[in-house]
């Protein structure tokens, strides 16, 4: 066998790039650093670095690279990807599989540097698996089978020349192993100290060699479960930290026509519910009307932040009230109906066979299929909007002399509702993901070599919802409840608890079914070799092109229409394919070699043209260098453009009701700093003109959320990226066989810089700037463009009709510092003290919504949205002792305080509403033993101090960031391996 096929059959495994990349980057192990010297590889054997796809004997990383061991993921206690790869520095935490509000049915997306999950890309051994998300442009990591990795490499800073679009925040690509030969079982058991949130996993792998050894076959089956958790299993998350105006026994909103004040004092008492201001009643926290009893009666919600009007006459349950508000006004706990961990259950298998036939012939077949399933659920179904005429005949008596107290008796009052008796608002989603690979690779010449493949996946997710209430069939019930729907609410007295006949239930409710396809398919191929020879060594090519189209296809319900149903968002069916054609060429030319001060210097450049069907032809390009000065000191640097053309979803997604949550965020509050502020009779001018009752000197948004419009615009253009690195990797300079001899050090800055961003306006933001935040709207113009995007209710003076679309923005740009820091101690008899730390320095996260508008740096803040939290200094720090078959280990990780993005975008709003976090140590502590030759134990305690996570308001859900702090608490774990 020629020495270039034994080149090309270690690029694949990569086998060898564990060692060489340490040399590269930090790497987290059982040992502490693995540090190693690219000479140490063995003569023959040629490898690929992660960014790169030219295989080099002396190959190094270019790029910052941070390589995670298998190892280390499986000891570490984490039984999913993401959960482990969201400890790491680098990587934001983004809606995780456990995620419910917001949910994305269970699908877990990887961050890079709080870019989103939609600008890095996910591959295995550098090749894209099937897409789920953002139009079937984002991996979803459940997909990956984890017992298979070997390692993973993450490079961040662009990498789109070399992997096509979307590779804007970097690439984390799984390695997997190659070339199993035997049996291998393993199985992990984690379960909370207080007896909740278990999680368990086991997988077997079995591999042989055929064909005389040229052949090698490989396959894994794993499965995972975890338990379901509500909200109220923990204190942080089991009151609502938000008020909500629509409660479960219903809510009457009168507006202007309210019941005199002598119908109140005869009802509730003398003074005892009188809180008009300035001639708009105000009670729920700035909402006029009154709440119902379980017994149809109605009871006085009083007035957050204002004195001597506490809620009055309130006989329901004493759990459905918000403990944060009461008695100053009443609102509805609706947390604890909440899923906090969703629960999940997935099987993954993957196969994979290599067949050596010749040198000029190799091919390979490659299989993987998941499904998994998860339920999400939250609170029952909150609607508004309802009209209810004063002849209902369940209206209560004292009611009804209210109602006829009224400047306009006989007028129609507004009504909204949670209905409890619909249950709550449950997604079941079945998730079926395969893809199959077949390629070849071989030797072209002794120089030169190819690999071709093609690959076809799809991804389906059914999903089922429970909950939802048809809009006009609960109104023709409260129009005439006798005849409604065939008379099967005729019993049913919705003003109250009553709880609805099951006939009446079927009546008013959906139950949903959505159903979502997308199809992948990828033809690539490459060939590699050597150009011609220069002093210091032979330059080298990477010639290729490719092709990837995505079909997809959502089908929703027919009952799903905007306007028509409430509970979980409105969908319209969307459908659309893209394709790509890309031709890319990568050359790595040695400059200078072996000369005093220039052991080698190195350039890399590359180059790709892209034509997507959608939005034309994009170019991307890299330039990297590469300096070792001697064999202890080596500097690296480069810049790269890259691009991300916009996906279906972002070009043809209908345009579909959503609720972004603007809590405390109403320039119209009485309380806020625009109506207090210098400006305040402006504002409180051009409150008055959206709705009367906004105007008035005690309002407060009633709703912590607005009603939005949300979807796609099939005139964006592609984003951009201009990003560039440059650093240093230190080994140790010293052979004494002492410590010293383990020392590594690497520092890379890394700066990355976005234009044409693709996102829509924050809700927050479009409302503030009609208010005149950032000089929006100086003349307080009704007519302004930023006021003519939302309209308020005229009733109780809710936000809704938000238009809230995607566009091309202006531009992002971070940049910070890795710093990656390893030492190791031999202690004699005693074994063996390894200690590393991977941290990352932000220096800036700069965004500006538009060319035109004010740029803002999101350094040190955290805000409302997933994969908002940006602090400033992030630490992982591990330590390792390591004695015969013991091994112990400690990590410690680190989060900087940070304060609220709110405050970054208005300096002046309060700090009181708009909450930060403090700085938070999480540490775990682990073993593993081995038994024998073939059987490991392991054991550890996640979050041994069980720190709690860090609140602040307004939050992501439950009152922090799930994806970023630790919502569980101490926890421990017990896992085996058993290899034969």
């Amino acid at each position: 066998m020629s020495n270039r096929k034994t080149q090309i059959g270690q690029r694949k495994s990569l086998l060898a790039g564990a060692s060489v990349l340490a040399a590269a980057t930090a790497m987290f192990s059982a040992g502490g650093v693995s540090v190693a010297l690219a000479q140490e590889a063995e003569e023959d054997e040629a490898i690929v670095v992660t960014g790169t796809r030219i295989a080099r004997r002396d190959a190094v990383a270019e790029s910052p690279i941070l390589t995670v061991g298998q190892e280390e993921m499986t000891n570490s206690g984490y039984v999913t990807v993401e959960q482990y790869l969201n400890t790491l520095p680098q990587v934001t935490g983004n809606i995780s599989s456990q995620s419910n509000n917001p949910s994305s049915n269970g699908r877990a997306f990887i961050d890079l540097r709080g870019l989103g999950a939609n600008r890095n890309l996910v591959l295995m051994d550098g090749r894209r698996p099937m897409g789920q998300a953002g139009g079937g442009t984002i991996v979803d990591a459940n997909v990956i089978p984890a017992a298979l990795v070997e390692r993973t490499e993450i490079i961040t800073g662009g990498a789109a020349s070399t992997y096509g679009a979307d590779a804007i925040a970097g690439v984390v690509n799984f390695i997997m192993r190659d070339n199993f030969e035997g049996f291998a079982w393993d199985g992990q058991y984690r379960i909370t100290e207080q007896g909740d949130g278990q999680e368990w996993g086991t997988d077997f792998t079995v591999g042989g060699n055929f064909a005389d050894g040229r052949g090698n076959a490989v396959m894994n089956v794993s499965f995972f479960e975890r338990d379901v958790m509500y909200k109220g299993a923990r204190d942080f998350a089991a009151q609502a930290t938000s008020l909500t105006g629509t409660f479960p026994g219903g809510a009457w909103t009168t507006g202007t026509n309210t019941p005199s004040a002598a119908a109140i004092d005869a009802y509730f008492g003398s003074g005892a519910c009188t809180p008009v201001v300035s001639g708009v009643e105000q009670l729920n926290g700035g909402q006029s009307g009154f709440g119902f009893n379980p017994d149809g009666s109605v009871f006085c919600t009083g007035i957050s932040n204002v004195a001597n009007f506490d809620v009055v006459g309130y006989t329901g349950p004493a759990s459905h009230i918000a403990t944060n508000f009461y008695p100053d006004a009443f609102s509805y706990n609706f947390e604890p109906d909440n899923i906090l961990v969703l629960p999940l259950e997935r099987w993954n298998v993957f196969s994979r066979i290599n067949l050596d036939v010749n040198d000029a012939f190799r091919p390979y077949v490659q299989a993987m299929y998941t499904n998994y399933n998860a339920t999400s659920e939250l609170a029952p179904t909150p609607a508004g909007g309802f009209t209810v005429p004063v002849t209902n005949p369940f209206i209560d008596p004292g009611v009804a002399g209210l109602l006829a107290s009224r400047p306009t008796p006989g007028a129609a009052f507004a009504f909204n509702k949670r209905f409890l008796a619909l249950g709550g608002r449950e997604s079941s989603n079945t998730h079926d993901v395969w893809q199959i690979m077949v390629g070849t690779e071989g030797d072209l010449t002794d120089t030169w070599s190819y690999d071709i493949y093609a690959s076809r996946g799809r991804s389906t997710l059914t999903e089922i919802q429970n909950g939802n209430l048809r809009v006009p069939q609960f109104q023709a019930v409260l129009n005439d409840p006798l005849t409604a729907s065939g008379g099967a609410c005729s019993t049913w007295n919705p003003f109250g608890l009553d709880p609805a006949p099951a006939a009446c239930a079927a009546a008013i409710s959906l139950e949903a079914k959505n159903l979502t396809v997308v199809d992948q398919t990828i033809v690539e191929g490459t060939v590699t070799g050597d150009l011609f020879e220069l002093p210091a060594g032979a330059v080298q090519v990477a010639l290729g092109a490719s092709y990837r189209d995505i079909v997809f296809d959502f089908r929703s319900d027919a009952g799903l229409v905007p306007g028509q149903v409430a509970g979980f968002n409105a969908a319209l069916p969307i459908s659309g394919d893209l394709d790509w054609f890309d031709i890319f060429g990568e050359l790595y030319v040695p400059l200078l070699a072996n000369l005093p001060g220039v052991e080698s210097l190195s350039l890399t450049a590359g180059y790709r043209t892209s034509d997507n069907s959608a939005s034309g032809m994009a170019e991307s390009w890299k330039v990297n260098m590469d300096w070792t000065v001697t064999d202890w000191l080596r500097f690296r640097g480069g810049i790269q453009t890259a691009i991300r053309a916009p996906n279906i979803a972002e070009l043809f997604a209908p345009q579909t009701p959503n609720f972004p949550d603007i809590a405390g965020q109403d320039p119209c509050n009485f309380n806020s700093t625009f109506r207090t502020g210098p400006n305040a009779a402006q504002v409180a001018t051009l409150c008055s003109q959206q709705a009367a009752v906004a105007g008035g000197a005690a309002f407060s948004q009633p709703f912590g959320q607005a009603q939005a419009i949300v979807g796609g615009n099939p005139n964006l253009s592609p984003e951009t990226s201009d990003s560039w690195t440059a650093g240093f990797v230190l080994n140790s300079p010293f052979n004494t066989g002492g410590f010293m001899d383990s020392l590594y050090l690497s520092m890379d800055y890394w700066n990355i810089e976005m234009q044409n961003v693709i996102a829509a306006v924050g809700a927050v933001t479009v409302i503030q700037r009609c208010f005149n935040r950032d000089n929006g709207n100086p003349g307080y113009n009704l007519a302004n463009q930023w006021c003519n995007l939302f309209v308020r209710d005229q009733a109780d003076g809710r936000i809704i009709d938000l238009q809230l679309l995607s566009r091309n923005q202006a531009f992002i740009d971070t940049s910070g510092v890795d710093i990656n820091f390893g030492l190791g101690f031999d202690l004699g008899g005693l074994g063996s003290l390894d200690f590393n730390t991977v941290s990352t320095w932000v220096e800036r996260y700069e965004t500006s919504t538009s060319v035109a508008d004010p740029t803002f740096d999101f350094v040190g803040s955290i805000g409302s949205g997933t994969g908002s939290a940006t602090p400033e200094w992030r630490h992982t720090i591990n330590a390792t002792w390591a004695n015969g078959p013991v091994t112990i280990g400690a990590t410690a990780r680190y989060i900087d305080g940070m304060i609220h993005s709110n405050r970054v975008l208005n300096p002046a709003a309060s700090p009181v509403s708009n909450t930060g976090t403090d700085e938070t140590w999480y540490m775990d502590l682990r073993g593993t033993v081995d038994l024998t030759s073939n059987l490991t134990l392991r054991a550890g305690v996640n979050n041994i101090a069980d720190e709690g996570p860090a609140l602040y308001s307004p939050n992501v859900q439950a009152g922090t960031d799930p994806s970023t702090y630790d919502i569980l608490g101490r926890r421990f774990f017990v896992g085996f391996n058993l290899r034969m």
